[in-house]
């Protein structure tokens, strides 16, 4: 094997090396957020629950949401969870909270949408 093909062969193993611990690490911070995620569904469980009007979230649910990573829970929601919880009113929750997801993104199955615009008193 010459010089070249060696060094070739080295680069490639290292760039191999570096995207395998890159793909681990995004994959071990996702399954970070689960338990994320059953925080927020905990605390603000009578705003975001399925079935039952829309109720404005509480200090103790705004505060959670602010501190934990609203883009990473929604990327691991799942099915059952979208059977208990209203995705539309998390991301509602969320917005209320002072953390915009953004437009065209998924939380779950829903695909966030621009908030409709204030209503315009005569």
């Amino acid at each position: 094997m010459g010089r070249r093909t060696g060094a070739s062969l080295l680069r490639a193993l290292l760039f191999a090396s570096l995207f395998a611990g890159f793909a681990a690490h995004l994959a071990a911070g996702e399954k970070d957020c689960y338990d994320e995620r059953d925080s927020v569904i905990r605390m603000c469980k009578w705003t975001i629950k399925k079935g039952s009007p829309y109720v404005i979230p509480d200090m103790p649910c705004r505060l959670e949401v602010r501190k934990v990573d609203m883009p990473c829970i929604c990327r691991v929601l799942t099915a059952a969870d979208g059977r208990i919880i209203s995705t539309e009113k998390l991301v509602r929750c969320s917005r209320e909270a002072g953390v915009a997801l953004p437009v065209g993104s998924k939380c779950g199955t829903y695909t966030i949408v621009a908030p409709a615009p204030p209503c315009a008193h005569a």
